[in-house]
């Protein structure tokens, strides 16, 4: 998952910590798809991430490992929440 912050948005898109990719659960893909478990991801990280202010991005591949030029094969943006 990466971020652009409200603070720095000239920064772009960078890291959020933690492991640059993570594999989806395979329990996760059981009952729902892909597109539907990004979106609840999203939706708790942004309830989690309450003192952040930006945009959160994230950003799903077939291979665990992607090269620059690889396309995601789903993609979702969310708003953190604003005071």
């Amino acid at each position: 998952m990466r971020i652009r912050t409200d603070d720095e948005p000239w920064a772009g898109w960078h890291g959020l910590g933690g492991p640059e990719f993570a594999p989806v659960p395979n329990m996760a893909l059981r009952d729902s798809s892909l597109e539907a478990w990004a979106a609840a991801f999203l939706e708790e990280a942004r309830s989690e991430l309450d003192d952040l202010r930006g945009d959160l991005l994230l950003e799903c591949f077939d291979e665990p490992a992607p090269g620059a030029d690889t396309e995601p094969v789903h993609s979702a943006q969310v708003t953190l929440p604003r005071p």
